[in-house]
């Protein structure tokens, strides 16, 4: 078991559940179906359960594991084909890493959407994600139209990317054993993605229509526009519905028709509900 070969005591704080053994280790590298000597980011590298498995299938790891206890632990690993990063991976200049990499992770809950956020808008762009979460989150990110589960995480990641859910993780692989079970999901960019005009301020007029999932969509939108109802029916969109009822591609064309009559008016009524950064 992780806790008693390394020797080290886990920091729950920053949300350590690390795997018992390798084997969903290797079932999560069984979908990395990329080339020998392609490079493969890791985030949380931990004891170096994922690592060692990565390495052995012939990858190049770049590996950020923010617990520097880990460090001596894991010297063995490093060399031409591994650099271990120790520092945190939502602040790391990733300015070095090459284009169509693969992300491999086992997230820690707490900072799930911030490092979704982080290798979707702000890395370089990669061939895909294969991310440990909470089951609870897969399923708000699967989520269909119309379900309480679907909403602004659902939306802001499925307009540029497409989720698939591998397999399920019982909490009983992990140590310390966490309170729920998690998923394995893919995660690909989609070859293209619909053109907007801005996508900090699309991602944050999703949010804005979130705001009050109880309330017709028109109320949500009064801050933005001052005659909600025709921006809707502009889009063939009945101004009773409520948010959780719209796909992706509408949200998409009434954000363009948003801006395009925000830019006609000279007189953005926005302010205060741009929240760039987040899902």
């Amino acid at each position: 078991m992780v806790r008693n070969s390394v020797n080290i005591r886990l920091n729950t704080a920053l949300g350590q559940n690390f795997l018992k053994t390798d084997r969903i280790a290797r079932k999560m590298a069984e979908y990395i179906d990329l080339p020998v000597g392609s490079v493969v980011v890791e985030i949380g590298v931990g004891s170096g359960i994922l690592t060692r498995v990565l390495l052995e299938r012939g990858f190049s790891v770049v590996g950020f594991e923010l617990d520097r206890r880990f460090a001596e632990v894991n010297r063995g690993l490093e060399g031409p084909g591994c650099k271990l990063i120790y520092e945190d991976f939502l602040k790391a200049d990733l300015g070095s890493i090459s284009e169509y990499v693969a992300y491999v992770a086992n997230i820690p809950y707490y900072i799930t959407s911030p490092i979704i956020e982080r290798i979707m808008f702000e890395g370089p762009r990669f061939s895909k994600a294969l991310l440990m979460v909470q089951k609870e989150y897969a399923t708000r990110l699967t989520a269909s139209v119309g379900t309480k589960e679907y909403g602004v995480l659902t939306v802001n990641v499925n307009t540029f990317a497409t989720v698939r859910e591998l397999f399920q993780v019982s909490k009983s692989e992990f140590i310390p054993r966490p309170e729920v079970d998690s998923m394995a999901i893919e995660l690909r960019l989609l070859e293209r993605p619909e053109e907007l005009p801005d996508r900090d301020g699309y991602r944050a007029f999703v949010r804005r229509c979130f705001s009050q999932r109880r309330k017709k969509l028109t109320n949500n939108l009064k801050c933005l526009v001052s005659s909600p109802g025709e921006l809707l029916l502009s889009c063939g969109i009945d101004p009773s519905v409520r948010a959780e009822e719209l796909s992706v591609g509408q949200f998409t064309e009434l954000y363009r028709l948003y801006t395009l009559q925000r830019e006609a008016e000279r007189g953005p009524k926005n302010r205060g509900y741009r929240e760039p950064g987040s899902l």
